[in-house]
């Protein structure tokens, strides 16, 4: 009897152990820009131009000229503000959130954060606006 005690005891503590486990992190508010922002399942054809950070969860990056998307990760990347380059792992000529990763290049570190969510911008004019909004800069 104290066998099986224990054993549902182990499982009971596997169960729950595995439900916290795979609870998606809480991302702040501020990044939930679907009402300002076109949400995007993917980036197809993909090409990196440039990029520019805004904070250790988000940066835009530049694909061609006059396209650019908002990168929101999973959890903060503690280098991003301070990295030298970025690289996003692609499947083909695609980047998707949830599956893609973006490696965060520093003095002595490459760190791996997954992609939370793709924003595209209309132009630049909105790239400056939700950068300062994300900044937290006065325009």
């Amino acid at each position: 009897m104290r066998i099986k005690r224990k054993l549902a005891g182990i499982f009971i503590t596997f169960i729950i152990a595995s439900a916290c486990a795979g609870a998606p992190a809480k991302i702040p508010d501020k990044y939930n820009l679907d009402s300002r922002l076109e949400k995007v399942p993917d980036i197809s054809k993909y090409n990196m131009m440039s990029w520019e950070r805004i904070d250790s969860r988000s940066f835009v990056l530049q694909t061609a000229p006059g396209d650019y998307y908002l990168i929101i990760l999973s959890s903060p990347a503690v280098n991003l503000p301070f990295a030298e380059s970025i690289h996003i792992s692609s499947t083909g000529s695609m980047v998707r959130p949830g599956y893609n990763n973006v490696h965060v290049i520093g003095d002595g570190t490459d760190d791996s954060y997954v992609i939370n969510k793709i924003y595209r911008f209309k132009d630049y004019e909105q790239v400056k606006s939700i950068k300062a909004q994300l900044s937290g800069e006065t325009k």
